[in-house]
């Protein structure tokens, strides 16, 4: 709620879309009269790669890193791929579920991975990847006044 507060504040008057791309992976619509609408969470990164070595028998443990190529021709690039664009592709895939319904509305990106993410989506965002602590001060100087 604190994002979507942040997000209000510093984007008054339009639709907004807070994706908080951190454990987990958090979407959060306002639109554009200011009504929270809801969104969806789902896995981050950190939480992907550790799923795959957590509940298979083979897969290693990997960390984060850019895949060489789409088509991982081992396992750790496969791994790779498929961590990295999967989220990639859910994000601009919520994108434009959500640009069927509203014509226009600001994206920000925030959260631990939001500067590794920006450059791999296709839409135009704002990312900010300390816009919760932003939002927590644009909040407590809202509430002073």
């Amino acid at each position: 709620m604190v994002l979507a507060t942040g997000a209000t504040l510093k984007f008054p008057n339009q639709n907004r879309l807070v994706i908080d791309a951190g454990t987990c992976i958090t979407y959060d619509f306002i639109d554009a009269d200011d009504n929270y609408l809801g969104g969806a969470i789902s896995p981050g990164i950190r939480l992907r790669y550790q799923a795959l070595n957590d509940y298979t028998s083979k897969l290693p443990l990997l960390s984060k890193k850019e895949p060489e190529t789409f088509i991982g021709n081992s396992t750790a690039e496969s791994i790779h791929s498929g961590v990295i664009n999967g989220v990639a592709l859910e994000i601009d895939g919520f994108i434009e579920r959500y640009q069927t319904q509203y014509a226009k509305f600001i994206i920000i990106l925030t959260g631990g991975d939001a500067e590794f993410l920006a450059k791999r989506l296709k839409n135009t965002i704002f990312a900010h990847s300390n816009f919760l602590l932003e939002s927590l001060n644009q909040t407590f100087q809202y509430n002073q006044k």
